[in-house]
């Protein structure tokens, strides 16, 4: 079948849903794409053609696409741009377009590195083909797990089973499965040391100082300033507020844990997945440590049967590997990565990827919103990317 392959525009959005649809992955609104096409602040220079995604399209429409998120990282003293792919889906009638949207993915100029964090099976072996190799070295199959709900898992567990027998023909058509309020009521119990709980209009200069002393740690790092962290937390289609956790030292902000609820399917129970975890080099160790175990024992609480990291860079597994409990998985290759021809081995040594980096932030299916009364049905209702609000505004996190 002949087709052309052209920049995605909102208008395709539509189209672009029902393949989601088809592949069982979760679908956006037309601000959800509007707010994803736009990107972080300050990701495309004025002029610059950066395309949000291609799209394949043939006399049957758009059949194909994949998606292409900018964002800006920091090394020393200079700015670079990274691109990541994401939503790589291609209609059974346009068999092998795949290659033509990921040549097109791996040639946009200007970028140190184009990259996906989040390969699932089937497409992990497509990129080999493309200059895009399993990055980091030795962890572009790992994943951290834990679970925090293990009858909870068991039962998930038992229905995932049941429902194979039939070849999953009953997953979909059965209904939401193992629905709670408890994503939108729960709230963090034992702190650690140092540890607090942040609203997401506290997302202020507090984080832009941060900023500027992770700028200073010598690593390679995407932009965390307070305007590119309101702009990931306001996207339109979360279901419910993300978790944002903060550790202080002499009252200063020295690092924090960004959360993000999921439900991966209509039979699996909530999860809670780690988006950022990050500190100053100096406390690294007692930092990370307390904001990961405040979450991990705080998360039943939230409905959460299980947290996961889903990308994990040397230095920050260091640190993780001695926890308890912690599954380290391996299963695929899901980060790879093809570097720009400017991009030396200090930048690719000095970078410390998380899942912020790629995503899993926009991509992860939220957890239906359930109908919840009165006044809860008002304060968990999500914001606009335009509607996040800056410090001194009312808090829209609830908090019994």
């Amino acid at each position: 079948m002949d087709f052309t392959i052209r920049p995605f525009e909102l208008g395709d959005h539509e189209a672009v849903n029902r393949l989601c649809n088809w592949a069982w992955w979760p679908q956006r609104s037309a601000e959800g794409w509007r707010w994803l096409a736009e990107g972080p602040p300050g990701a495309l220079d004025d002029g610059e053609i950066g395309p949000s995604g291609w799209v394949c399209e043939s006399e049957k429409g758009v059949l194909a696409f994949v998606g292409n998120c900018v964002q800006r990282f920091a090394f020393e003293d200079r700015t670079f741009v990274g691109a990541t792919g994401h939503t790589l889906l291609v209609d059974p009638r346009l068999r092998g377009a795949s290659r033509d949207l990921l040549r097109r993915f791996v040639r946009q100029p200007n970028r140190f590195a184009r990259y996906t964090f989040n390969a699932n099976d089937r497409s992990a072996p497509l990129y080999k083909h493309f200059g895009m190799h399993p990055w980091p070295e030795g962890l572009s199959a790992v994943k951290y797990v834990w679970r925090t709900d293990w009858t909870g898992v068991a039962s998930e567990r038992a229905l995932r089973w049941f429902n194979g027998l039939s070849g999953h023909s009953g997953s979909r058509d059965g209904g939401e499965r193992f629905l709670s309020d408890r994503p939108w009521t729960g709230t963090i119990g034992w702190r650690a040391p140092g540890v607090r709980q942040m609203a997401l209009n506290e997302i202020d200069d507090r984080f832009d100082r941060l900023w500027a002393e992770l700028r200073d740690d010598g690593r390679l790092l995407a932009f965390r300033d307070a305007a590119s962290l309101r702009w990931r937390c306001g996207d339109p289609d979360l279901s419910c507020p993300p978790v944002l956790l903060g550790y202080e030292v002499g009252g200063r902000l020295a690092g924090y844990l960004l959360a993000f609820f999921s439900k991966g399917s209509e039979i699996e129970r909530p999860a809670m997945e780690v988006i950022d975890l990050v500190a100053l080099r100096s406390v690294e160790m007692t930092a990370v440590s307390a904001l990961l175990r405040t979450l991990l024992l705080s998360a039943r609480r939230f409905g959460a049967a299980r947290v996961r990291l889903q990308t994990v860079n040397p230095e920050l597994d260091q640190v993780l590997a001695p926890f308890a409990l912690a599954k380290r998985q391996y299963r695929h290759n899901h980060c790879h990565i093809h570097w720009g021809e400017e991009t030396d081995e200090r930048m690719k040594q000095a970078w410390f990827a998380t899942p912020y980096d790629g995503d899993y932030s926009f991509c992860l299916r939220p957890p239906p919103r359930p109908a919840l009364d009165g006044d809860l049905a008002q304060t968990v209702r999500m914001p606009t990317a335009r509607e996040v609000p800056a410090a001194g505004d009312a808090n829209w996190i609830y908090a019994p």
